[in-house]
């Protein structure tokens, strides 16, 4: 598809959602409807119909840097070689890029302090990746690292698509369980091979999550036992991994324990690591089996 028809299709998506309407001068949220880089943009608002979202989400060293000058009201964001140039003031509709004027579909605002712009200007000026899925009501962004990102959660290296899928935000239902009880350890089980699908389990509740085509983390299924023998279940149960790897992070040891589980079920610990004895693996809670190949590449 040729660039112009692509910006096309962009702008004509994102116009029927800053269609939606809210309140003549009112600002509202539309958290679960923006999601910049696989994380949800709780901060987003709407005013007059239109998407804000807040130009520091979108802060990407490899990309843009910005700043803030406070006696002129002025943001300036700059690529890390200085090819590309923008300045925006609050209020004004008009954005200097690589020193030419665009014209916005808004005014550039300040709200507590926070700088926000509006959603069409994100895809048109600064080339971020902007899609609209029109079935889920949803806004996708990504940055370029957060493409690269896309890419290797969708066909890269195992290990690092399933540390890129756990910090997800995830996306539940309306009427989702949510944990009970004290909890200190969560347990990561994939499917051998896979890093597109995985069961969480933290307190008493069980979440098995599958990351969709726009690389968002989706509850399909939520189990809780808080209430045993009374076990509450919504959504729709996975059919069974067969073989399967583990990883469980102890936040309270700061201790990670890895291993395999045969499709009987059987357990076989391959691993401890003890983060206290060994720093370099601080925050690491993936790591590689030996042995596993990658199966469930998206291309």
């Amino acid at each position: 598809m040729k660039k112009w028809m692509k910006s096309l299709v962009v702008t004509t998506l994102l116009g029927g959602l800053l269609a939606v309407g809210s309140s003549a001068y009112a600002s509202t949220p539309v958290s679960n409807l923006v999601f910049i880089n696989g994380m949800m943009e709780d901060s987003a608002i709407t005013i007059q119909g239109r998407t804000f979202v807040q130009l520091r989400a979108l802060d990407d060293p490899e990309w843009l840097t910005y700043t803030y000058d406070a006696k002129s009201r002025t943001i300036f964001a700059r690529s890390k070689d200085n090819s590309r140039v923008v300045q925006l003031k609050a209020g004004e509709k008009v954005a200097i890029v690589d020193g030419k004027k665009t014209t916005l579909d808004a005014a550039v605002i300040i709200k507590d302090g926070h700088t926000y712009v509006p959603l069409r200007f994100i895809s048109e000026s600064l080339n971020a990746y902007v899609t609209y899925n029109d079935a889920d009501k949803r806004v996708i962004i990504r940055t370029p690292a957060g493409q690269k990102a896309y890419k290797k959660l969708m066909s890269g290296d195992l290990t690092e698509a399933r540390t890129i899928a756990i910090r997800l935000s995830r996306v539940y239902a309306k009427d989702a369980l949510t944990p009970q009880g004290e909890g200190f350890t969560t347990d990561y089980t994939f499917p051998e091979g896979q890093a597109m699908r995985f069961m969480v389990d933290y307190k008493s509740l069980t979440n098995y999550v599958e990351i969709n085509e726009d690389g968002l983390a989706e509850v399909k299924w939520q189990k809780d036992a808080f209430e045993f023998p009374q076990i509450m279940e919504k959504g729709t149960k996975p059919v069974d991994f067969g073989n399967q790897v583990f990883f469980t992070d102890s936040l309270m040891n700061d201790l990670l324990i890895y291993g395999k589980i045969d499709a009987s079920g059987k357990e076989m610990e391959l691993g401890r690591i003890d983060r206290d004895q060994q720093s370099q693996y601080k925050n690491i809670v993936i790591v590689p089996i030996e042995g596993e190949v990658r199966t469930d590449e998206k291309k």
